[in-house]
């Protein structure tokens, strides 16, 4: 059976939500792409997944360079 987690969001427009994370995505490092698509210009944030010190997941928000 597999193992289902939470992360939470940390910073831009997710800051707060959570969602499911199987077992197979809980990979540190790895990244998530979220697009906001509306009438203007498409809008795009990244988020890179951190296991915390107290061991729950969180998907952080990467700063533009």
């Amino acid at each position: 059976m597999t193992e289902q987690y939470t992360a939470q969001y940390v910073g831009g427009p997710l800051d707060g939500r959570e969602d499911d994370l199987p077992e197979s995505r809980a990979i540190p490092g790895s990244i998530v792409t979220h697009t906001y698509l509306h009438a203007g210009p498409k809008i795009e944030t990244f988020y890179q997944l951190y296991r915390t010190d107290e061991g729950r997941w969180e998907y952080r928000l990467l700063r533009p360079r």
